[in-house]
């Protein structure tokens, strides 16, 4: 039976925050849009919700997933590795973080790393 993981819910006020900008960006994924207006909207409203809440380490992932999309990956990278210094200990989030580089790796044909950043991330 698959695991069923559970992610935090945030307050009543984080969601009033931020659901603007959730709106915002189911808006700029809307058909139609350019791709790429799509994205530098998008990254502009993750920095946003970052400014609300700097230690949710999802903005910061989130970023990573947009840069590795458009084939930016060593910004995917850099991003990634930040989240370890977010301040936030969640493991789930880091691991997400560490397979994202080694994605990112993956894509650029650089094997050794990738594989060094698929291992676990408690090797980190």
């Amino acid at each position: 039976m698959p695991r069923v993981m559970t992610v935090p819910k945030p307050s009543r006020s984080q969601r009033k925050r931020i659901f603007p900008e959730k709106k915002q960006a189911l808006k700029d994924k809307e058909p139609g849009d350019d791709n790429e207006k799509g994205f530098d909207t998008a990254l502009k409203l993750h920095d946003r919700a970052m400014g609300l809440d700097s230690t949710n380490m999802v903005y910061v992932t989130n970023q990573a997933v947009m840069f590795f999309a458009k084939g930016d990956y060593g910004e995917c990278q850099e991003l990634c590795e930040k989240t370890t210094e977010v301040g936030q200990k969640d493991y789930q989030q880091m691991a997400r973080a560490y397979a994202r580089i080694g994605n990112s790796y993956f894509k650029e044909e650089k094997y050794k790393d990738a594989v060094h950043f698929y291992k676990s991330p408690a090797e980190h």
